[in-house]
């Protein structure tokens, strides 16, 4: 594409465009000069068509990761097309488990951590790693695991991934944070999420199969509020802990943080041997309800945590609930905008079904990537497939041409309940929870509601027939 590199100059006439929006001049070549001319007219006609503030665009401009972000849906535009939903030309957001290395030993772990591998990633392939993403316009990094901080080089890799101008952040169980932990992370990341699976001590312990877990992950979040960052719980829902959701988002609450994060259970990894404690449709519908009208209500209260789901049906639930919230509170504030959850990262207020279908919910391969301890790229960090290594290949070449990606890309190819679903542009489905139930990622996801009710419709039909 012209417009990302010019084969005259070998720069990047969109990064041009951007520096002189800015006001910095930058010396061009006669093609680059036009390439820029034409991009300035175009970004013009859209920021007046959608109203945006220009000192407001300039903020985002000159934020690098929100750049990035810019930049890759470009890319995506002009790689993929104006797709439904939107596919990124590089992720806006990779998991990378930097270690399989931990010092708990939780029933749900994806990664079935424990020791390191013999062939992880060394430093020098790590930070190698970093600049190849950065390079690719990965506007965020999470570094998770295993547990990251258990790597010695964990801060001088992600220091380096936040001088390279992306948002860096950190999931980790919390154990090995102390003040001095706290305050060197505080300088290094934008945002740490610390695991915290119960509101007492007894139910998270027996969940990460380490005595006094919990106590050390509530000390970690006070340590890294003390010092100023900012922090999210996440949380597995499963049978085991579904009574403690809502105990867990006032212990939040209690301790000022951030965001809660309510992850969906995962039969990947140790999550084979606990799959009878995952939630059924039905106790599934009713926790993202529950979710949903908590978020609502902390929202309009200017009330932290402000609460997400990573079940891509929490976009589904929003749409559909809006319309009973907005009667619940039209005449506490008859100016309500309904707020919908359009992805676990994102809460949107006025969203409309048309544009919640463009955002997309399971972000798989689409906006989102993973990447193993041994630099295994995977769609996601549930769905251990190996699309490729970046010791052999480069990262924006598997992004760009994977053949699993360009399956998961097209939620025309679903298949089961999620295929004929009115929401499969808004949600698509939990893709992970498809691999690890049917080992085939484009079927249903089974634990969504709509697919009990369409079976029992199913049987209905049958014996009326």
């Amino acid at each position: 594409m012209s417009f990302l590199r010019c084969n005259r100059c070998k720069d990047r006439p969109i990064d041009m465009f951007f520096d002189e929006y800015l006001g910095k001049k930058r010396n061009k070549c006669i093609r680059c000069a036009t390439i820029v001319s034409t991009l300035s007219f175009l970004m013009g006609l859209a920021i007046r068509t959608m109203r945006i503030p220009r000192e407001s665009f300039n903020r985002v401009l000159m934020t690098p990761y929100w750049r990035k972000g810019i930049i890759a849906t470009i890319k995506g535009i002009a790689y993929f097309g104006a797709s439904k939903p939107i596919v990124t030309g590089a992720p806006l957001f990779v998991v990378w488990n930097f270690t399989n290395r931990c010092n708990l030993r939780c029933k749900h772990c994806y990664q079935n951590a424990g020791s390191t591998l013999s062939n992880e990633l060394s430093t020098e392939e790590a930070l190698r790693v970093v600049k190849e993403l950065s390079d690719s316009d990965v506007s965020s990094i999470a570094f998770s695991g295993g547990e990251p901080l258990i790597r010695k080089d964990f801060f001088k890799v992600a220091n380096y991934a936040k001088d390279c101008g992306m948002y860096v952040s950190v999931a980790t169980n919390g154990t090995l944070i102390n003040k001095e932990v706290a305050k060197k992370l505080s300088e290094t990341v934008h945002y740490v999420e610390i695991s915290i699976d119960g509101a007492t001590p007894e139910v998270h312990d027996d969940f990460r199969g380490i005595s006094g877990s919990w106590e050390k992950s509530v000390a970690a979040i006070r340590y890294l509020k003390d010092e100023g960052v900012m922090v999210g719980i996440a949380t597995t829902a499963t049978k085991n802990n579904l009574g403690e959701i809502h105990r867990i988002i006032d212990l939040a609450e209690q301790l000022k943080v951030d965001y809660f994060i309510c992850f969906n259970f995962i039969p990947t990894g140790r999550g084979q041997e606990i799959i009878k404690s995952d939630l059924n449709p039905i106790e599934r519908e009713k926790l993202l309800k529950d979710l949903y009208k908590r978020l609502v209500q902390n929202m309009l209260n200017n009330k932290k945590p402000q609460v997400y789901s990573t079940a891509p049906q929490f976009a589904r639930v929003g749409l559909e609930m809006q319309r009973q919230i907005m009667h619940e509170m039209c005449f506490v504030d008859p100016n309500f905008e309904p707020i919908i959850p359009a992805t676990h990262y994102a809460n949107l207020l006025g969203l409309t079904i048309e544009m919640a279908e463009f955002i997309g919910g399971c972000g798989a391969g689409r906006v989102y990537a993973a990447i193993s301890p041994e630099g295994d790229v995977q769609p996601c960090v549930f769905m251990p497939i190996k699309l490729g290594n970046l010791r052999k290949k480069r990262f924006e070449d598997i992004w760009l041409h994977s053949p699993v990606l360009e399956e998961l890309r097209n939620r025309n190819n679903l298949r089961g309940g999620c295929a004929s679903c009115p929401y499969k542009y808004v949600c698509g489905g939990c893709r992970a929870r498809a691999y690890g139930y049917f080992s085939d990622y484009l079927m249903h996801d089974p634990g969504c509601i709509r697919r009990l009710q369409e079976d029992k419709l199913e049987q209905i039909q049958a014996i009326r027939t």
